[in-house]
């Protein structure tokens, strides 16, 4: 038996936390702006951090940072079973 798990935005994951984006709202360009960041749904992502005005994360060997109304736009869920160290 599977677990639903509820998607919800990206920044309001704790710092270090490994999630996976399932989706991304907001119209074309916004989400068009986050496909061209490497941010596409399927991609794991490590929340390094989204106390203040922006929310820094982890991809693909990169870091970035975004600011809470683009972060609000990217929809993750835990990664519970990836293998460490991708």
């Amino acid at each position: 038996m599977s677990e639903q798990l509820e998607s919800k935005p990206i920044n309001a994951f704790p710092g270090g936390a490994r999630v996976v984006i399932e989706r991304l709202s907001g119209g074309q360009r916004s989400r068009g702006r986050l496909c061209a960041l490497g941010l596409v749904p399927g991609t794991t992502v490590v929340v390094q951090d989204s106390r203040c005005d922006c929310c820094r994360l982890s991809v693909r060997e990169s870091e970035l940072v975004l600011g809470q109304g683009m972060a609000e736009k990217i929809l993750a869920v835990p990664c519970r079973l990836a293998p460490q160290g991708e």
